[in-house]
This record gives C-alpha cells, structure tokens and sequence, in this order.
C-alpha cells in the first residue's frame, strides 16, 4: 500500500499511497510505513529529494481509516503524529504531489512537507470535528500557525472544505497546475532542488523551523550563525566560483 520508487539518476525517491479502493485513506500500519520508508530516504545517499504522492487522481489522502478507530490503544496514541510528521523532521526537501481529496490525516502528512504542488480538483479539510474528535497528528498546531488563529478556526470548528484557490490563497498550497501537468511540474522543482547544495538545503530547512518560533533576535542570531557555519563549506566555494567562471556548480554536500 505504500510503495517506494527510486530515479537514481535524477537523485530523486517517490514514496506512494497506493489504496485506492478506500481513497487512499491511510491506516495505522501504513503510518508506521510511511515514516519509516521516509527516514529509509533520508538515509540513502542517492537520494537528494523527496516527492510523497497518492496515486488514482481521487485523493491524496482522504485521511485516518476511521473503521480503526474505536480500536486505539493508549500505546498507539503516544507516538500518533510521529511518523506522518516525519518529513517535516527529516534533512531533504520533501515535495508533496496533490491531486484530489486530502482530508484529516493525509492533510496532517501534506502540511509536514516542505512544498506543496495541487491540481484545480484536490480539496482540504479537517473532517474530525464532526467525528466528536479533533485532529491529533500535528494538524491543529500547523495550521494555526500556517493560517492564524480567525482562519484556522473556521475551519476546523466546522471542519470546513476548501476548494484548492482557497488553498492557494491561503498558502496552504504553494502552485496549482492541471492534473496532467502535476507531475512534470513536481519533478521540475524537485529536479532544481537536486541541483542545489544539499548541505546549504539541510541547514536552510532546520534554520526555518528553528525561526518559525524565535523571537527576532533569536532568528537574527541563528541566520547569521548558520551563514558563518556555511561560508567555510566545500559547496558554498564551488557556488561562488561557478558564478565567477560562469559554469554551472556541481555540489557535493560538504
């Protein structure tokens, strides 16, 4: 149900939903696999970018397998969000391939990734509310942090369904394109990414999420601290002097 794809050449691995009679709706074994085929990319070193994508063109995700529900155990909650937010965690930019519905926990797996590609038919929504629940895998606090407090609770007491302009307007997609464009759109930015210096990526990404809940000064300090870590970095001399000699950098992550 959760499949892994490797583009050794282009240095890109693709981590697939593969449920579609269920809508890809995502059960509590497949959230163990998920995190762990994530931090198996992490891990390889021919891999420099991520894509998470659920196949069918219905749904990304349409959340938690709600028939498992009743059956919880406290043990199971404990660690509930971990491996969905798994991507969040992990060095390399993860880019996730939108199209269809991506409701409760696939919306909780798509907020954890770093980019966020949409077709004009995906919607989004936290459904839990009218389950008598509320969502619990870091759906709550990212998107009241990614919304503010007006939006986020608006839709999340009426477990409210946006269309994806909405999404798009609010930032919770960063580009929509049509459904056949989806993924040579996803793999052109994932391609860039896998041109640019891993190492400068790593610590951009750490950087923001540090900064996200800094105060100013505390974000001013770690910018400045991670530039000076970086100035001394194998692949910031190669970018420099690539666009001296004008040639195109080759980085190898040191």
């Amino acid at each position: 149900m959760i499949k892994v794809e490797l583009e050794k050449e282009n240095k890109i691995g693709k981590i697939l939903i593969d449920r579609q009679e269920k809508m890809n709706a995502i059960t509590v074994a497949m959230r163990r696999e998920i995190g762990e085929k994530i931090l198996d990319l992490e891990k390889n070193q021919d891999v420099r970018v991520i894509i998470v994508r659920g196949v069918g063109g219905k749904a990304f995700s349409s959340g938690g397998d709600i028939s498992e529900f009743l059956s919880l155990t406290p043990e199971t909650l404990l660690d509930w969000g971990e491996d969905i937010s798994s991507s969040e965690r992990i060095t390399k930019p993860v880019i996730a391939a939108i199209d269809g519905y991506t409701f409760g926990a696939g919306l909780e797996l798509a907020l954890s990734c770093d980019i966020r590609i949409a077709t004009p038919r995906s919607e989004f929504a936290f459904p839990e509310i009218r389950l008598g629940m509320v969502p619990a895998s870091g759906g709550i606090t990212r998107i009241v942090k990614m919304l503010g407090v007006s939006r986020a609770t608006y839709m999340l007491m009426l477990g409210k369904r946006l269309d994806v302009q909405t999404a798009l307007q609010w930032g919770i997609v960063h580009e929509v394109v049509e459904p056949e464009k989806l993924d040579e759109r996803v793999m052109e930015i994932a391609k860039d990414l896998t041109s640019l210096s891993p190492l400068a990526l790593k610590a951009l990404k750490k950087v923001i999420r540090e900064i996200a809940d800094s105060p100013f000064y505390a974000g001013f300090d770690i910018e400045r601290k991670t530039f000076g870590l970086l100035r001394y970095s194998e692949d910031f001399k190669e970018g420099v002097e690539s666009f001296l000699n004008k040639k195109k950098p080759k980085f190898n992550g040191r």
